[in-house]
């Protein structure tokens, strides 16, 4: 009865993290559109070939590597909202870090792209 127990309980621990994930995600792709909607800046920092096969509307295309030197060469304010994209949210997270440490405050990682175009609002 003891083993069961373990075993339901563990269970349970483990739905309520998949599902804590997965509306964290679909908060992370909502915040995103609500900032897209209201005209900010979006970055998409995937290769020029992803780029080309689809991204949102008016998002610039900066590869993640070089993402400081570009927003340094474009002039970005450093307190600018900003919303980055990838394929998984991975290479936006690297950006975002590369990013943040250049002094820039005002960035949300948008996740990825299949991931917000499911969510397109």
């Amino acid at each position: 009865m003891k083993q069961m127990l373990l075993v339901l309980t563990t269970i349970m621990t483990l739905l309520i993290s998949v599902n804590s994930a997965n509306a964290e995600q679909a908060s992370r792709e909502q915040i995103a559109w609500q900032d897209i909607n209201n005209g900010v800046l979006v970055i998409d920092v995937r290769s020029a070939k992803e780029f080309a096969s689809g991204h949102i509307k008016n998002a610039l295309n900066i590869p993640h590597d070089i993402a400081v030197k570009q927003f340094t060469a474009l002039g970005i304010n450093k307190d600018r909202r900003v919303v980055l994209y990838c394929r998984s949210g991975n290479r936006s997270g690297k950006a975002i870090a590369a990013l943040t440490k250049a002094g820039y405050t005002n960035l949300h990682n948008g996740g990825g792209y299949q991931g917000l175009m499911t969510q397109k609002q």
